[in-house]
């Protein structure tokens, strides 16, 4: 009984795991009519060119943005450099400061001239003027230039020397007003257009042959008469309150040529009244120059013609101070005394001049020349009309020899008045007695000769300034480029009476000057 029991039972769990096994099939049966969703389709993958491009896109850009770091890198240690490379220099022994990138300079100029004279004449008469040996500190400056920002120069320069030590226009001085101005130069320069500069400012216009000669340049120790008077009564000069224009260039009409023009409008000058008007009330006029080289080997010679004109405009404070006064020292600074005067009764309304000359180096020969020629517009009376025109003139040659075989320096073009200029020679050996060498040594000669008379026609006062000539000879020891000793001789011959008739009157004399220069 027990065994049929338990055959039942083990049947009974046979039967019922075998449906539960047809019944998961049937159910997997049933279920395989209905197919699973598909899963996502996975992106197509890129091509090998379209990974080679990506790369190359990447690696661009890396490249990219390490030139970037590289540049600011670059710009932060040029900034550093240039910041640690503003150094001083002393060139031409001119203490210079300049900024790393080269947009700012200072210099520092200092000039001096000590100068004494000894005349040689014949005891003082009625028509003879008692001319005083003596020294004096000719010119002392000192000074600062430079740029600024590249475009614009500036120049501030100071004169503690003169003719009377500087004193122009002291209080209580004797003779204040014969000195230069304390102030010499003040001057901005706009240079930011090619070839074109505009001075403003306290200016020394371009005007003249000598007068584009630097004054530590200068063969005789002054200029000729004519380019004096020229610079005192039409403007030109030290100390000039003005404007003025230039444009220069070279192989401008043919290879090798040099063309420069300035113009210039000036007033009075510093520290002084005295000039042509005479406390009128405008005390103006307007000048210029234009030179040209015409051939030059690009070495050492070199021949250039040139021409100046000036314009004096109305004073219009009345005729009793229309003046336009002509006068000049015997082309010597130490005693004041001016041999050729034409006065200060002349009621000049207006006057105008002009100059042409001629100038070249062949190595080392100079030689130089020009002819002025001054005229008034003259009323016959206080308020009256302009009824005739007095015309004055002058003219002057010199040369010179360096027998040490340097030449002269050629300038062709600078924003100051040495615009195709003859400047100094620069020593080959410069003076050393432990070096056995001398420097260079120049002999040069100049005849000069101005005449002030005017003999008007009719009833017309005529105008009595007297005529001088000078012959001058000079010895210049060159030691260095900043260290100069000059010797000069003039030989002075002036005719001037008290009328045109007794005009033989006068006085001859020699004058020895000895003139010792710093320049740098």
């Amino acid at each position: 009984m027990l065994g049929k029991s338990l055959l039942l039972s083990t049947v009974a769990v046979v039967a019922l795991v075998a449906s539960t096994d047809a019944g998961l099939a049937k159910s997997k049966s049933s279920d395989s009519s209905y197919s699973a969703a598909p899963p996502p389709a996975s992106p197509a993958a890129p091509s090998n060119a379209e990974l080679a491009a990506r790369i190359d896109a990447l690696e661009a850009e890396l490249a990219a943005a390490e030139e970037h770091r590289n540049a600011d890198h670059g710009r932060l240690s040029t900034l550093e450099q240039n910041f640690n490379d503003t150094q001083w220099t002393f060139d031409n022994g001119r203490p210079t400061v300049k900024s790393g990138d080269g947009r700012f300079t200072m210099a520092f100029r200092v000039r001096f001239q000590a100068d004494f004279a000894g005349f040689m004449q014949d005891k003082p008469g009625v028509t003879n003027n008692d001319l005083s040996s003596g020294a004096v500190m000719r010119r002392a400056y000192f000074g600062v230039e430079g740029k600024v920002f590249n475009d614009f120069n500036y120049e501030f320069r100071l004169n503690a020397g003169g003719s009377d030590g500087g004193n122009a226009g002291a209080s209580g001085v004797p003779n204040a007003g014969e000195g230069d101005p304390l102030l010499n130069k003040a001057v901005i320069t706009y240079v930011g257009i090619p070839h074109w500069h505009l001075n403003v400012g306290v200016i020394e216009p371009a005007f003249m042959f000598e007068g584009t000669t630097s004054s530590a340049s200068l063969i005789f120790l002054e200029r000729p008469e004519i380019d004096n008077i020229a610079a005192d009564a039409f403007g030109a000069g030290d100390s000039r309150r003005g404007i003025e224009l230039g444009w220069q260039k070279t192989d401008t009409l043919w290879g090798g040529d040099n063309l420069a023009v300035t113009a210039a409008f000036t007033g009075n000058k510093t520290g002084s009244s005295v000039n042509h008007g005479q406390g009128g009330d405008e005390n103006s006029q307007v000048l210029g120059r234009v030179s040209e080289r015409l051939w030059t080997d690009g070495i050492s010679s070199n021949v250039q013609i040139g021409a100046s004109a000036a314009h004096v405009f109305y004073s219009g404070a009345g005729a009793a101070n229309q003046i336009i006064r002509l006068r000049d020292r015997p082309e010597i600074r130490v005693d004041g005394t001016r041999l050729i005067d034409t006065g200060t009764a002349n009621l000049a309304k207006t006057g105008d001049m002009w100059s042409v000359d001629a100038g070249g180096n062949y190595e080392n020969f100079f030689l130089g020349g020009e002819y002025t020629q001054f005229t008034f517009d003259r009323e016959s009376s206080v308020a009256g009309p302009v009824t005739d025109h007095p015309s004055f003139s002058g003219y002057y040659l010199e040369g010179s020899w360096i027998l040490t075989g340097e030449s002269k320096v050629y300038s062709p073009g600078a924003i100051n008045n040495e615009v195709g200029g003859f400047n100094a020679p620069v020593p080959s050996a410069p003076f050393s007695l432990s070096g056995d060498s001398w420097g260079a040594w120049e002999i040069a000669a100049r005849y000069s000769y101005t005449d002030l008379n005017y003999d008007a026609p009719g009833a017309l006062s005529d105008i009595v300034g007297g005529k001088e000539q000078v012959i001058a000879i000079a010895l210049n020891w060159y030691l260095n480029r900043n260290i100069r000793v000059m010797l000069d001789d003039n030989m002075v011959t002036v005719k001037k009476g008290t009328t045109l008739l007794n005009n033989t009157q006068g006085q001859s004399f020699n004058v020895v000057g000895v003139r010792l220069q710093f320049a740098n």
